[in-house]
């Protein structure tokens, strides 16, 4: 058993970009930053406390009934058996709830620190599978990407119900902006329910089209058409944004022109964060270089100022913005 107040391990847990344009429920990547930090310490016997500091800690629970770190080590322990207690400090340099996967990346730091703590060798798809219990619809994009790290197909078996996740290393030379504005989300699964329950048949082809086209381009290093691609969600964010879950006045015809100039005029690709609202622009980081040598700006620079502007029009202001790439690293166990 675990005698009380030791710390048992630490964790740090990346953010993650979910859907990636147009795999919803399917696609996602892990980022470099932000990144979370877990530290889970034994306890006295039925003590479950979670504390946080940082720069979101006013902005996160510390109910374990409610915060998903808190949730999936109940899930973890129920099934691997339960130790005397435990205190879980979280370091949350991740937003919460602007479709960035805190959620996902608390459940996953925390089932890697109870398994360190029951000296149980756990698999990475296996981390992911309890992390999702707690995530809306068992979804398992967010928790892939933050426990293999890279860009991950998430895939359920329709015979045995398992669910596969194939993981890609993402291109060296991609990188990517979260725009975070400051518009209030009120949760992933509000925005979930304003989905319509069936697509037409112009829209399953052209979104099967879209996502496999991503998908090769990913595995063959085509950063080009990657680019040209991931914008194109005819699904998702355009019934999304006509709910005005992205925030009042972000229509769908104003995504898919926003779209179109950044894609034209800067070679850069704007796909929803996850549930939104926060934005994700892709772009080649050789080009912004080679650009910015020529002429002092660089691509993303002005990327990242016309979507602060559109925002602006409507009324809202970027609180953040994380100038990060894709990451293959996973989420890290540090041994105490």
């Amino acid at each position: 058993m675990i005698s009380s107040e030791r710390t048992i391990a630490t964790v740090s847990a990346p953010a993650s970009v979910a859907n990636f344009g147009v795999g919803f429920d399917v696609h996602s990547m892990a980022l470099e930053q932000p990144r979370i930090r877990l530290q889970l310490d034994s306890a006295p016997r039925n003590v479950r406390k979670i504390r946080v500091h940082g720069p979101y800690a006013t902005d996160t629970t510390t109910d374990p009934n409610l915060n998903a770190s808190g949730q999936a080590l109940d899930t973890f322990y129920r099934e691997f058996g339960k130790p005397h207690g435990y205190t879980l400090t979280i370091q949350v340099n991740t937003p919460p709830r602007v479709g960035l996967g805190l959620s996902g990346a608390e459940a996953v730091g925390a089932v890697l620190c109870a398994a360190v703590g029951l000296g149980i060798d756990i698999s990475r798809e296996e981390v992911a599978r309890i992390a999702a219990t707690v995530e809306p619809m068992q979804h398992m994009d967010n928790v892939a990407a933050c426990a293999l790290g890279g860009f991950n197909i998430v895939a359920r078996n329709p015979v045995n119900g398992k669910t596969r996740i194939t993981n890609i290393h993402p291109p060296a030379d991609l990188g990517v902006a979260i725009i975070v504005p400051n518009i209030i989300k009120h949760s992933t699964k509000a925005t979930r329910i304003v989905l319509p329950d069936a697509v037409s048949r112009e829209q399953y082809v052209e979104s099967i089209g879209y996502a496999s086209t991503v998908t090769a381009a990913l595995a063959n290093n085509d950063l080009d058409t990657v680019l040209e691609t991931i914008p194109w969600d005819p699904f998702v964010e355009p019934a999304r944004a006509a709910a005005g879950a992205y925030g009042k006045g972000v229509s769908p015809e104003l995504l898919q022109n926003m779209k179109r100039e950044l894609l034209d005029k800067f070679h850069v690709a704007d796909t929803v964060s996850g549930a939104g609202p926060s934005h994700a622009l892709w772009y080649s980081v050789s080009e912004d270089e080679n650009t910015r040598k020529r002429n002092g700006v660089g691509l993303i620079k002005p990327a990242i100022e016309l979507v602060s502007a559109r925002l602006n029009a409507l009324g809202y202001v970027v609180r953040e913005v994380f100038i990060t790439k894709p990451s293959p690293q996973v989420a890290t166990v540090h041994y105490s």
